[in-house]
């Protein structure tokens, strides 16, 4: 289940980096006047992703 629009509760594309707030590419459009200044949510999630991996790998080298 993916992240929702903060305004219209659609499911949600575009978020303020090192935020909560999340928005659909219209409500993104309404209230940006340039898209690219937002992240967007996939693009969190794999930088996510690679956090967790590192620390993981991290991790299991320190176990030793």
């Amino acid at each position: 289940m993916g992240k929702k629009c903060m305004i219209c509760g659609a499911e949600g594309e575009y978020i303020i980096k090192n935020t909560s707030d999340v928005y659909c590419k219209d409500c993104a459009a309404d209230c940006f006047s340039d898209l690219s200044f937002l992240q967007k949510v996939e693009e969190q999630a794999q930088e996510l992703k690679q956090m967790v991996k590192k620390k993981m790998e991290e991790d299991f080298l320190n176990e030793d």
